[in-house]
């Protein structure tokens, strides 16, 4: 029998996921705005805490109650150890080492990633239209990516956080996709959420930042739109979508984060960009369009050859 796939996305979801993708791409450039006040990982951890808290209240306010087996805490752990603590450690210690628009083109190579694990661990059908899209996607991160590659370059090892970032949220949306539809959408994302800045106080600690964070205004408002829209907004719509369509159909609207990404990072923070990293970004971009146009009669791998 022939798999399946999944109906086309309604207005709401494709309105849904540019939000996503916006609310992503605010990320990096308040992070530079707040990076000079704390340190990296804590700034991080404060971020996740304070969402976390929102999102638990609103579970409290609403009436729900936590109950979930040992089983159903160590899927959260996990979540909360790669989405969160993986995911926001490596985009904030890359953050001041890369500028906004490049750390989050690179932040997003983590759909490819994603495509590769949904396949083999929650067994998401991948079409050869997906799979073109991927390949050509990943080929614009490498460009992208080209000119970091001098060991021992500052903005090398930022990459390098940037990217490992990536894997964990990958692995992560695996996993949040795997529970979709099945928790209570504020307990799970909130309980995520401070499991993951537990992980990253324990990491802050390990580095040697300290506990020294200087409370600008510039600093509160950051941390608070880190925390509220592009924290906890923004993983109570993604979980929701997950819950009515694929990862690997919604996954590819996240590479749109990094032309919204320039955007912010040209007009805000007058950045230049050289032409391999544009070429890259081009690249990137039709990767996005392969992966988006649906075929009539799509094909799926292994119906060919």
């Amino acid at each position: 029998m022939e798999p399946s796939v999944s109906q086309s996305l309604t207005t709401r979801t494709v309105a849904g996921m540019f939000l996503v993708a916006l609310l992503w791409a605010i990320c990096f450039p308040f992070i530079v705005v707040g990076l000079p006040d704390a340190p990296p990982l804590l700034f991080a951890a404060l971020r996740a805490l304070l969402a976390g808290l929102c999102l638990v209240l609103i579970a409290i306010w609403q009436g729900g109650r936590i109950s979930y087996s040992p089983r159903q805490w160590m899927m959260l752990t996990v979540i909360g150890i790669s989405y969160t603590g993986m995911g926001l450690g490596g985009m904030f210690m890359g953050a001041g080492k890369l500028g906004p628009g490049m750390a989050t083109v690179l932040a997003n190579a983590q759909p490819l990633f994603a495509a590769v694990l949904s396949v083999i661990f929650i067994k998401e059908i991948l079409t050869l239209r997906m799979l073109a899209g991927l390949l050509v996607g990943f080929v614009g991160v490498v460009v992208l990516a080209m000119p970091e590659m001098n060991y021992g370059n500052t903005r090398f090892i930022g990459a390098v956080y940037v990217l490992g970032g990536s894997i964990g949220t990958a692995i992560g949306n695996v996993l949040l996709k795997y529970r979709a539809g099945k928790d209570d959408i504020f307990w799970a994302m909130g309980m995520q959420l401070l499991i993951g800045s537990a992980f990253l106080a324990i990491a802050s600690v390990a580095f040697g930042e300290g506990f020294v964070v200087d409370w600008t205004w510039s600093f509160a408002t950051a941390l608070f739109v880190l925390a509220i829209p592009a924290t906890a907004l923004m993983v109570v719509l993604w979980y929701a979508l997950l819950a009515s369509a694929p990862l690997n159909s919604l996954n590819p609207f996240t590479f749109l984060t990094p032309v919204f990404g320039l955007i912010i990072g040209v007009f805000a923070f007058d950045e230049t960009f050289s032409l391999i990293e544009i070429v890259g970004l081009l690249i990137t971009v039709v990767g996005l369009v392969i992966l988006v146009k649906t075929p009539r009669k799509p094909k799926f791998i292994g119906d060919a050859m």
